[in-house]
């Protein structure tokens, strides 16, 4: 790991070095930010499909200047991902039909492969589209250079360096003292039946605490205490950390923020309990839709499933990031 984690850092910051060894490695291909994923692999380390150099060109010669660096596989192999666009249709059927898989919408893959793997996904699309977004300078306007490693981009002009960063969330499970009831929320946009916890975008000069205390307190009106970290997860939507937490209030009538929410309510541990069991036993919920309008929550590959499942299953907060990652 370590290992892996300074020639990561090399390849980033050595151009020479980088560009010398795309041609040995593999490529991790999106269209449109969508990522090439075998669908009946899901949930297995095959659902992710990992192209050569020579397999790549073949659909998309322009890869040797517009891939960004992943990471580096256990086994010392560069991997890499490049946005090929859209393709011509007889050139996206013959690459999904040699490989087995679709260009998938990103919202649907997260869900649909490991934890690991989804912060694969999350982090490539979030740089190609840094780099894409970033083609001029935010300082004169003039546009802007990138390095090999697509983790950097300077200025023509005024040699203004820019580099991709993540907006910071803080995403909220809210218990009361006896630790029995669980706030969840809804979004209109969800699926019926699902929800999840409070989260919102930290504001400039935020603590991740004042985050917490301010998120909760707009949208369902009662003041928390006890915030504590546990995990945290980066989330392309639109590039953010997501940082998990846990934190305490009496339990008492919720003023919904109608302007951000469907619905929110206090959820008993029995009915959690039932929700968790229902999306172990269908993870594709989320996916397929919710006729009946059942209780159920994220799927795993979101990091509120990981804090409502450990609640749950009473797993002491200190253990919890051992068991997600």
């Amino acid at each position: 790991m370590i290992i892996s984690s300074l020639f990561r850092r090399y390849l980033k910051e050595q151009d020479s070095v980088c560009a010398s060894h795309i041609p040995g490695g593999k490529f991790l291909l999106y269209s449109q930010s969508k990522p090439l994923l075998r669908i009946d692999k899901a949930n297995t380390e095959d659902a992710l499909v990992w192209l050569t150099y020579p397999e790549v060109i073949q659909y998309y010669p322009q890869v040797l200047s517009s891939s960004i660096l992943l990471d580096v596989a256990e086994d010392g192999t560069p991997r890499y991902s490049v946005q090929v666009g859209a393709l011509p249709t007889t050139t996206q059927d013959k690459l999904e039909s040699t490989t087995g898989a679709t260009f998938t919408d990103l919202r649907l893959a997260l869900f649909m492969v490991s934890w690991r793997d989804a912060h694969t996904l999350s982090r490539a699309n979030s740089v190609l589209l840094w780099n894409r977004n970033n083609a001029f300078c935010g300082k004169c306007g003039s546009p802007t250079e990138r390095n090999a490693a697509g983790h950097l981009r300077r200025c023509s002009s005024c040699n203004m360096t820019h580099y991709p960063s993540a907006i910071p969330v803080g995403i909220v499970l809210v218990t009361d003292p006896s630790h029995q009831n669980i706030v969840l929320v809804r979004q209109p946009r969800q699926p019926p039946g699902m929800y999840s916890c409070i989260a919102g975008f930290s504001d400039v000069g935020e603590s991740l605490e004042d985050t917490v205390h301010r998120e909760v307190a707009e949208e369902v009106g009662i003041e928390v205490s006890s915030v504590r970290y546990v995990a945290s997860q980066h989330w392309p939507f639109p590039g953010s950390l997501m940082a998990g937490c846990f934190a305490v209030a009496e339990k008492q009538e919720l003023a919904i923020d109608e302007n951000e929410l469907q619905d929110a309510r206090w959820f008993s541990r029995d009915e959690i309990s039932t929700a968790v069991d229902r999306i172990n036993a269908n993870p594709y919920l989320r996916l397929r839709g919710n006729p009946s309008g059942v209780l159920f929550i994220p799927p795993p590959g979101a990091i509120a499933y990981h804090l409502i499942s450990h609640w749950v299953k009473g797993t002491p907060v200190q253990e919890i990031h051992q068991h997600i990652y």
